[in-house]
């Protein structure tokens, strides 16, 4: 079945001070699509997110979202478009008000049986109950985060665009905000803006990839994940190995790009275990072939023990 466009972007340019942001872009959003868009600073992330939320006009190209130019309903006085929804970095909460009356605000469309409703569960995922009541001007950052997200994910507006939401948050209340965002964005069409690759691959469909303003590769997550289109991808989307062709020549391995996942020790071997990592998904070991420089990391099987030292062979496996 063939999938419905909700934004079509044709040749997009940009630019501050004649230095460019974006350059040449093109890329399409489909309607209850997730899109994950990592790349480095200054690489046109958040230039990118401004134009399609009509905040700022480009200078070459078209944004079609439903098949309208957004030019057309572009409204000078009061930037923005009806139906697309932007979280920026700078939160846009009203200060005086109160979290509870800043997410009201955003929900006045509901009645007020579902607003109650939405408060209470927003309240208890994103840990605002015991400062519900406090001005936004005495939040700290990650609590203005936490409430201009509640605040977005309520509102009616069909594409909604956020800009790295997460950035201020400690690991497990991030956790329990994607697990939220995922049971309450059920059907909406989300672009999502990330420098943490992990939090895109488990909420989104596809991630594009940015570099000096233009998109050099969007794929499913699987796609990029196993199989980057290059280096630059591969650093941009993960932990990765990546060798010369001379270096994989000497090794005889078929993949010269491949994440620690794809590594397997097997029985004992040429390739030396330096020494062990523990991360949030699990053991990593940087292994050394021979004497050499040559070195790469591998995810390590969570039913063995490994020690420092040990002689192990490698295999590299995809999917």
């Amino acid at each position: 079945m063939k999938k419905s466009e909700l934004l079509r972007i044709k040749s997009l340019s940009y630019a501050y001070d004649e230095k460019p942001a974006v350059s040449k872009l093109n890329l399409k959003l489909f309607y209850g699509e997730k899109l994950g868009i990592v790349g480095a600073s200054g690489s046109g992330k958040s230039t990118l997110l401004k134009l399609i939320a009509a905040r700022l006009q480009a200078f070459e190209g078209q944004i079609l979202f439903e098949g309208v130019d957004i030019v057309e309903t572009r409204n000078d006085r009061v930037p923005g478009h009806p139906d697309i929804a932007l979280m920026s970095q700078d939160f846009e909460l009203v200060p005086d008000l109160s979290i509870e009356e800043n997410i009201a605000r955003s929900g006045r469309h509901l009645s007020p049986t579902a607003l109650k409703r939405y408060l209470g569960k927003v309240k208890r995922a994103f840990h605002l109950q015991s400062i519900k009541h406090q001005k936004v001007r005495d939040l700290s950052g990650g609590q203005k985060q936490r409430t201009a997200l509640a605040c977005a994910l309520i509102s009616q507006a069909q594409l909604l665009l956020l800009d790295e939401p997460f950035s201020q948050l400690d690991y497990q209340l991030k956790q329990d905000m994607l697990e939220f965002l995922r049971l309450e964005s059920s059907g909406k069409s989300i672009i999502m803006v990330g420098h943490e690759p992990t939090d895109l691959m488990r909420f989104c469909d596809r991630i594009a990839v940015l570099d000096k303003g233009k998109l050099i590769s969007v794929d499913d997550i699987q796609g990029i994940f196993h199989y980057p289109k290059n280096r630059k991808v591969a650093e941009m989307t993960g932990m990765v190995n990546v060798l010369d062709e001379k270096t994989r020549s000497q090794l005889n391995f078929k993949e010269s790009i491949f994440r620690p996942s794809h590594v397997f020790l097997k029985n004992k071997g040429d390739w030396s275990l330096e020494r062990i990592e523990y991360h949030a998904f699990g053991r990593l070991a940087l292994m050394r072939f021979k004497e050499t420089d040559i070195r790469l990391w591998a995810q390590l099987a969570s039913d063995r023990s490994y020690k420092e030292g040990g002689t192990w062979s490698l295999e590299i496996k995809k999917p």
